[in-house]
């Protein structure tokens, strides 16, 4: 490599320095200049060897002349040696400022500035120049270290400008801050965390999310950073309890990645949005205290589903409460404190049902002008009931299997995957297998749906659950109308409810209480009842005459119908229903027993 010096020059002239602590280990000192001369002249080969493989920059400059530099220097500036060598700084355009900087340096001791560097062909370069400066007699000699930057990346001055404004915002903001590194353990933290927590950020620093979360929701957490040290960004939404209070946070994590490119942790921002989010209705219509065994063997099942995050499919009459018996699961299931959504895939178009679901890019159709995140997206951690799953088309179908199968899809319109962690509940009112086998339903679908079936029985078929149900219906009613007390109900009322065949289920349960309390103004809460009197009204029974249907299957059908109706018109009471039909009890439950177990198989398989 061809060596940068002064031709005027050759050597550079030695300083008269005493054995000062700064600068016994620059040179070897002596008190005659030749002797310095001499040493520098010895070494000069090796020194400039050493000089001219560094990437910073040199300079020497004797009495206001440069006298050596190096190839990082002409690099870094893109002139020639012949342009340097021999030139006052001050004689070079552009570079008056940092001649006037240097110029400051008077003392023997080292500083550090930062300036900008001119190039001759391309932009300049900001950098950090280090300098010192010896004396020998009246000639000056000055060493400056430049260690340039590209002009994409400020120098240090800036970074800790950029440092001090990025700290400020840190702490000042009021939404929750953090950074984690590679081991998912908080590095930093805002003080708007440690508030939150009560705890000061030096203490949640060093902690995981399970440390800090506790164990369910801390796994939780560790599962979508693991996916952005992979590359994802995720938002979601999410509960913890905090102090014994329970605060909904929305949550937007991004990877953190060096110069490199590499991914070296994860950033989150979380906003406290519970004031923002209204109460979620509570499945507590749903609880253990049944008396029916039709309804105590279905919530046993639900009970299981809820301690699994498999697929679950609800299947029963329309009003049967499966959008209810689907919210229990989930309060039940370890992604309660994440969102629960619902659709109807009967009532929205099919033209925009794939937008509702999948969501869509901005420009993927007329009216689309940003992009939209489906409800898919929007339940990332927590679960979605697809309500009437029947009603979507094939298509979508399709489309909905590859997502049970990958966990991704793509929005409509657009071409990235979107990867989601979101539990799949289906319900529908209709036989899905009879859906298959008429060409309705993907057979697929139906297969993959079909991991944990739940049948949910009509209100016909446990009338000994009216009383409790209409307790907690009359309650709910009456808190959401705000009502200043909650009535009791009329037992006439009561005994009338038990009679009614409730065509509309739990549905039109809740219809009549909600008019009964519209009309209450005081004392017991009376209900005009659907029903007829029960000792002289007509009852009929339409046979589900099924081709290949036996005898025998058709009679157990209507023995159980008989029995069903007789419990009816006993206002409940199955002792007084086996008395009317001249049995014993144990016979009638072996009726409605029979019958029972076989739409469990029919349902089950």
């Amino acid at each position: 490599m061809p060596r940068a010096r002064s031709k005027a020059n050759p050597n550079i002239q030695g300083s008269r320095v005493e054995g000062s602590a700064s600068t016994k280990n620059k040179f070897k000192v002596t008190s005659s200049p030749k002797s310095i001369s001499e040493v520098m002249a010895e070494n000069r080969s090796r020194l400039m060897q050493v000089v001219d493989m560094l990437f910073d920059g040199i300079l020497i400059i004797e009495d206001g002349v440069i006298t050596e530099t190096n190839q990082g220097f002409l690099s870094m500036t893109g002139y020639e040696a012949e342009e340097i060598i021999g030139r006052k700084m001050s004689d070079l355009e552009g570079w008056k400022e940092l001649d006037l900087t240097l110029a400051k340096v008077v003392s023997e001791e080292s500083v550090s500035f930062e300036s900008v560097i001119l190039r001759k062909h391309s932009l300049p370069v900001s950098a950090t120049v280090r300098a010192v400066r010896v004396f020998n007699g009246t000639c000056s000699v000055l060493f400056a270290v430049i260690a340039g930057m590209t002009e994409n990346e400020p120098a240090s001055a800036d970074l800790l400008r950029s440092a001090e404004r990025y700290r400020s915002l840190f702490e000042s903001v009021q939404d929750l801050v953090f950074i984690k590194d590679k081991d998912l353990k908080f590095s930093d933290v805002n003080p708007a965390m440690g508030n939150t927590f009560g705890l000061p950020p030096s203490e949640i620093v060093g902690r995981t999310a399970e440390q800090i979360y506790g164990h369910d929701v801390g796994t939780r957490i560790r599962e979508w950073d693991i996916r952005v040290l992979s590359g994802e960004t995720i938002e979601d939404e999410h509960a913890v309890v905090v102090k014994g209070e329970r605060l909904i946070f929305h949550d937007i994590r991004v990877p953190i990645r060096n110069s490199a490119g590499n991914i070296v942790g994860v950033c989150g921002i979380c906003r406290n949005v519970t004031e923002q989010r209204p109460p979620e209705p509570t499945s507590a219509i749903y609880s253990y205290g049944y008396r029916s065994k039709a309804m105590k063997d279905t919530m046993e099942l639900a009970s299981q589903g809820a301690a699994k995050d498999s697929i679950v499919m609800l299947q029963g009459e329309s009003g049967s409460g499966k959008d209810h018996l689907a919210k229990w699961i989930h309060d039940h299931s370890k992604r309660s404190g994440s969102r629960f959504l619902t659709i109807n895939c009967a009532t929205v178009p099919h033209e925009l049902a794939e937008s509702e679901l999948f969501g869509h890019e901005s420009g993927a159709f007329t009216g689309a002008v940003s992009r939209k995140r489906g409800l898919l997206e929007l339940a990332e951690g927590g679960t979605l009931l697809l309500n009437e799953i029947g009603e979507l088309s094939l298509s979508l179908q399709s489309k909905l299997l590859v997502f049970l199968d990958s966990k991704s899809f793509h929005r409509l319109g657009g071409e990235s995957n979107v990867r989601v962690d979101a539990r799949i509940v289906a319900a529908a009112h209709r036989d899905l297998e009879e859906e298959v086998a008429a060409g309705r339903f993907s057979k697929a679908l139906f297969y993959r749906l079909n991991v944990f079936p739940i049948f949910v029985p009509p209100l016909r078929d446990r009338i000994e659950d009216i009383p409790m149900l209409s307790r907690e219906l009359i309650a709910k009613v009456a808190s959401e109308m705000n009502l200043s007390g909650i009535p009791r109900l009329d037992p006439e009322s009561l005994r009338k409810l038990t009679l009614y065949d409730w065509p509309g289920n739990v549905r039109e349960l809740r219809n009549v209480l909600e008019k009964g309390l519209i009309l209450w103004q005081s004392g017991r809460l009376k209900l005009n009842v659907p029903s007829t009197n029960p000792k002289t009204q007509d009852w009929s029974l339409l046979v589900d005459f099924t081709p290949g249907k036996k005898l025998n299957e058709l009679t157990k059908d209507v023995a159980r119908s008989i029995c069903i109706e007789a419990i009816r018109r006993n206002g409940g009471n199955r002792s007084a229903a086996a008395r009317s039909l001249g049995m014993s009890r144990d016979s009638l439950y072996r009726h409605l027993r029979s019958d029972s177990e076989h739409g469990e198989h029919k349902h089950r398989n």
